[in-house]
């Protein structure tokens, strides 16, 4: 019973974010890569790096804009989707 009462939170929880654009279709391919048989937690690997990797390149993206001289053939190497 508390098993499908969280599964009941979770999916309005998802549908929330689905609605709001929070998270994607590629999230709900992520999520049924992990249901097909992958790795547990797997989904929330990929998120992770995926955070890391924005938060990385965003910081990034901030120096440059703070930089007296902006090497532009280094920002199309700066890829945001």
């Amino acid at each position: 019973m508390a098993a499908a009462a969280l599964r009941e939170q979770l999916n309005a929880l998802l549908s929330s974010m689905f609605a709001s654009g929070l998270v994607d279709e590629q999230f709900q391919q992520l999520q049924m890569l992990q249901e097909d048989g992958g790795t547990p937690g797997f989904v929330a690997e990929v998120v992770t790096l995926f955070c890391d990797d924005a938060d990385r390149i965003i910081s990034e993206l901030a120096a440059l804009l703070y930089a007296l001289f902006v090497p532009f053939c280094s920002m199309h190497t700066k890829r945001i989707y």
